[in-house]
Parts: C-alpha cells; structure tokens; sequence
C-alpha cells in the first residue's frame, strides 16, 4: 500500500508540470467534448444524452484515458447502470421540504449545456468552461432550480503521469435548494468515478492501506486507488482529492465490488444552497504510472 503514496503525493506535485507551448487542446461535435494532449485523447465531456429515453444522463466524463490510451472508466454498467465515468450528482435535489428529482438515477432531473468554452494556457494546460442549466422536469411545469458553471482543467502529461482539475460552482436560481446523499446510513453523493475493474482495486491515503466498508469511512484529504500488478489490469494508480467550499472532503465511500467510489459530499443531510452563497466544488484527478507507484 505504501506504493499508492506517490500517487497521492502527486496531486500537489504535478502542478508544476507544463510545457512552453500549449498541448492540451479540443474537438467540440454535437454531443461531446474531447479533449487531447498532443493530440492524444485525455476525456470526453458528455454535452448531449445518447438516449432519449433518459434526458438526464449528460454533464459527465466517460472515458478517461491513461496516457498509454488504456481507458480507466466505465458507462452505464449491467450492475449499477446510473453509474457514468466521472460523474457529480446527488440523491436528494430539494425545493424546501420537498426532494423534486433524484440527479444520482437521472430522474426528474436534466440540464441543458447552453455553452463550452475552451482556452489553452501559457504553460500548457488547457481550460474547458461549462454553462449548465439544471432543470427539474418532474413537475407540470419546468423549474430552472441552478446554474452550474463547471471548469475543466488539464495539464500537460509528464513522466509522472497526468492530473485534471474539476471546478465546479452551483447557483442556486429558487429559494429554498438544498442537495444531500442517499437517504440511509451510507449517504453517498457528490464527486464519483465508476472506475474499470473496480472489484480488482486497493485503496491507501496518507500512505496508509484503506478499508472499504458499507458505510463512509474516514481517511486523509487524497485517496489512492490502484489494481494489481499483472498484464490483466491498468498499469496505473489514479489518486483522488475534494474540496466543498474551500474545506477538503475526508468521508469515503470506497467499493472493492462493481460499483463506484465517491468522496462523500455533504452526506444524508442536505446541504442548502442560497441564492447567494453558490456551492463551490473541488475535485483533483491524478492518473500515474504503476512503475512510478513502485518507487
């Protein structure tokens, strides 16, 4: 476990990574943004839902990929077919009293990306800007309830491996919005990766070995994930750090089973969102070579 130590350590570390010139670049179509380095596909960001049937399965990451082009995340699993790459969302989207959609199953809930924005970086990186509207559509009449505006930053891949910044801010366009976890003991919601293998993975933070259990666990700031050492796995550690509101998310829902993990934000209880004060996400991805893990 001491090997996932690396990977954590690098989401501090490969901030200073970049070129001269700028490498991270984008291909918009109609339903998608891809983003590359040097022309090397990094992710693509969903704009549109491929099935009409569910209108809220958009605003999304799938795939990811390692820099040797081995893709690190799933979309829509026969075991849990809500679960979607990279994904943010949550049980609970409440009027008041009242939950008015479930955004973690894409009930009730679906956005409209009114616009993408991209801008490459003097050290290379490269910025994607996302305008949503989320609109819950369970009502006889649509209700605009948010507008999340969702930065999407990559740096340059290095020789220890590459790292994506989610910056995410919802604000809130009714009185009374509030978002929580799933209503039980587990309180799942927030950031999550539905990773490939994922009953294959052991998980580290702060250098130490990590434990799933049903409920969250707590841990340190970062988590580590990686798959055996063997041809049939990813020969890459991914790390994982959150912020809500400028504070770092230390609850962990970790699976070593077909499922996702998620840094548990806010939990069971709703977290309220005046029209005033927007809810500000953080959420670091690191994807490391195995080798460098090792070391």
């Amino acid at each position: 476990m001491i090997k996932l130590a690396a990977a954590l350590s690098a989401l501090l570390l490969l901030g200073a990574a970049g070129t001269a010139q700028a490498a991270i670049d984008a291909r918009l179509a109609p339903d998608s943004v891809t983003l590359t380095d040097n022309g090397r596909t990094v992710l693509v960001y969903r704009t549109r839902t491929s099935d009409p049937a569910e209108p809220g399965r958009l605003n999304y990451v799938h795939p990811l990929y390692a820099p040797d082009g081995t893709v690190l995340t799933e979309d829509r699993p026969a075991d849990h077919p809500a679960n979607r790459g990279l994904f943010w969302s949550w049980h609970q989207v409440r009027i008041g009293e009242e939950v008015v959609a479930d955004g973690w199953f894409m009930k009730g809930l679906t956005f409209f990306v009114r616009g993408t924005k991209f801008q490459g970086q003097p050290d290379g990186s490269g910025v994607l800007t996302l305008d949503v509207d989320w609109i819950v559509n369970s009502k006889p009449e649509l209700i605009y309830v948010a507008r999340e505006v969702t930065k999407v930053t990559i740096r340059p891949a290095a020789t220890t491996g590459q790292r994506i910044e989610f910056d995410t801010t919802i604000t809130a366009r009714v009185p009374g919005l509030s978002l929580g976890g799933s209503d039980d003991a587990k309180g799942y919601g927030g950031f999550s990766m539905r990773l490939v293998q994922p009953d294959r993975l052991s998980f580290a933070s702060r250098g130490e070995a990590v434990t799933p259990a049903v409920e969250a666990v707590a841990a340190g700031p970062a988590m580590g994930f990686a798959w055996p050492v063997a041809n049939a796995y990813p020969a890459w550690a991914v790390g994982l750090a959150c912020k809500a509101q400028g504070q770092p998310i230390t609850r962990w829902i970790l699976r070593r089973e077909l499922s996702m993990q998620n840094c548990v934000f806010p939990g069971r209880a709703p977290y309220a969102i005046p029209i005033e004060r927007p809810l500000h996400l953080e959420s670091t991805v690191v994807i490391q070579p195995r080798e460098s893990a090792a070391r």
